[in-house]
């Protein structure tokens, strides 16, 4: 009983590796690894006939078995793949949507500062009139608080 046991145990081997599970939506996917023990069995020898015609039988079964396990795991991969290119689409949609409020702000910004710079430069030209005309500015600020008649021109920037 115990060779048995042993020459069963010979013949296995431990493996690990690491999935990528991804249930429903893009959100949940996860990453773990899994340890698993692979054992291969062998039949006695006085079985090796039979268990070679089983061994066809069971593939045949498995190759139908197998496609339809197949099937279902490309039809979910597929769903996934649509639910994140959806997911990915409307983050498109909803960027450019960003973007295009953004830029129109940016162009309002910049037409706002070129109406400042018009309008400063407006009032340079209005203020060198009045002093024309005048002779004296009336918006003038002193040059020193200790020089009573010094007076300088506020720059247009």
């Amino acid at each position: 009983m115990d060779s048995f046991f042993d020459e069963l145990l010979r013949d296995s081997h431990a493996c690990t590796h690491t999935h990528t599970c991804n249930p429903p939506g893009p959100e949940n996917t996860h990453t773990h690894t899994c340890l698993h023990v692979h054992t291969k069995i062998l039949p006695a020898q006085a079985e090796d006939k039979e268990a070679t015609d089983d061994t066809s039988e069971s593939s045949g079964n498995k190759s139908k078995k197998r496609p339809l396990g197949n099937r279902e795991a490309v039809r979910k991969y597929r769903e996934k793949k649509k639910a994140k290119a959806a997911s990915l689409e409307d983050e498109v949609m909803r960027l450019r949507a960003v973007n295009s409020q953004l830029m129109k702000r940016l162009q309002g910004q910049a037409a706002l500062e070129a109406e400042v710079t018009r309008l400063k430069c407006l009032l340079v030209d209005i203020r060198g009139r009045i002093e024309g005309e005048i002779g004296a500015f009336p918006y003038q600020k002193p040059l020193a608080p200790n020089a009573h008649f010094s007076y300088t021109m506020q720059p247009c920037n």
